[in-house]
C-alpha cells in the first residue's frame, strides 16, 4: 500500500526510475566504449597510413609476430632435415620471400578494413550513448510532470505560485 501512496502524493513511479537508470548505463557504456572503438581505430589507421614503419609494425605487430614464428619454424625444420637435393639455403630464402610478401599483402590488406569497421562500430556506439542519454532525459523530464501531477506535487508547486503572486501583489 506504500507504493500506491507514494505513487498518489509524490508521483513516484518504480518503473520509470528504473528504467531511467537502465537508460544512463546504457548511454555510458555505449559512450566509453565507442569512445574507446574510435579512439583505436583512429590510432590504427594513422599508424598504418603515417608511412612510418615502426607505428606500423607495432600496429600489426600480434599477426607478424606469429607469421615470423611460423617462418623461423619452417626454416629450422629445413636445416635440421635438409633436403635430397640440397636447397636447403633456396628454400630458406624462399620462406623468407614469403614472409616480406604476406607482411606487404597485410598491410595493403588492413588499411582500410580493420579501421574502418572500428571506427564504424564506435560511431554507432556514440550514436546508442547519445540516443541513450536523450531517452534518459525524456524520462527523467516525465518522472518530474510525474511527480507534478500528484496530489503532493501540485500542493507545492500551487502554494508556490500562489506566494510568488502574493509576493508580486498580483
Amino acid at each position: 500500500m506504500g507504493g500506491f501512496f507514494s505513487a498518489l502524493f509524490a508521483g513516484k513511479n518504480d518503473v520509470l526510475n528504473n528504467t531511467i537508470g537502465s537508460m544512463a548505463q546504457i548511454a555510458g557504456y555505449g559512450t566509453q566504449t565507442g569512445e574507446s572503438n574510435v579512439t583505436a581505430g583512429s590510432d590504427f589507421n594513422k599508424a598504418i597510413l603515417g608511412g612510418d614503419a615502426t607505428k606500423t609494425t607495432q600496429a600489426i605487430a600480434p599477426v607478424l609476430n606469429a607469421a615470423k614464428t611460423s617462418n623461423q619454424q619452417t626454416q629450422k625444420s629445413n636445416t635440421e632435415m635438409g633436403t635430397r637435393s640440397g636447397g636447403t639455403a633456396a628454400t630458406n630464402a624462399a620462406s623468407s620471400d614469403k614472409l616480406h610478401s604476406d607482411t606487404t599483402n597485410l598491410i595493403g590488406s588492413l588499411t582500410g578494413k580493420a579501421a574502418d569497421t572500428l571506427l564504424s562500430s564506435g560511431s554507432g556506439l556514440l550514436s546508442l550513448g547519445a540516443d541513450s542519454t536523450n531517452s534518459e532525459a525524456a524520462l527523467s523530464q516525465q518522472r518530474y510532470q510525474n511527480w507534478s501531477d500528484s496530489i503532493f506535487g501540485k500542493g507545492i508547486t500551487t502554494a508556490a505560485a500562489t506566494g510568488e503572486a502574493d509576493l508580486l501583489g498580483a
